[in-house]
């Protein structure tokens, strides 16, 4: 009976899963704190795709395609989850400390995804290295 009603739980909670997808919206459509923060680094029509997913109850996702190649991930409250553009994203994306290591270490390098997790930035870059650096800006050290 315990194997009937885990396999029907289950069951139930990936169609759930399956069922919230990724739905296409109109730039007006999005949250007013969204737009302009897409805005403070790109125009309107550089803007070429915006998905919402529902990733909780009452929380959302948001993708934006840009024209440069650029995707940019967004939570539904404006915070800046995710940053990828193989030709190297925007400065303005990365925290200050983290940039200026960045720049001073590997001048070279360009920076081509970005993304602040449970406390930690991690980089990318197109020399192939990811670097981690604390909630403060501060190198970990280099994942592999």
């Amino acid at each position: 009976m315990r194997k009937i009603l885990f396999i029907a739980l289950m069951s139930v909670i990936s169609l759930g899963a399956f069922a919230r997808g990724k739905k296409p919206v109109t730039f007006q459509k999005i949250p007013q704190v969204l737009q302009e923060a897409v805005l403070a680094n790109y125009a309107e029509n550089e803007v070429q795709l915006i998905t919402c997913e529902k990733t909780m109850p009452r929380h959302y996702k948001y993708v934006f395609h840009l024209a440069d190649g650029a995707v940019i991930t967004y939570s539904h409250k404006a915070q800046l989850m995710n940053v990828e553009n193989i030709n190297g994203i925007k400065h303005a994306y990365v925290p200050a400390a983290v940039l200026e290591y960045v720049q001073a270490t590997f001048p070279n390098a360009k920076i081509t995804g970005y993304k602040f997790e449970f406390g930690v930035h991690k980089v990318e870059m197109n020399n192939a290295m990811t670097l981690l650096f604390s909630k403060k800006g501060k190198f970990m050290r280099i994942d592999e």
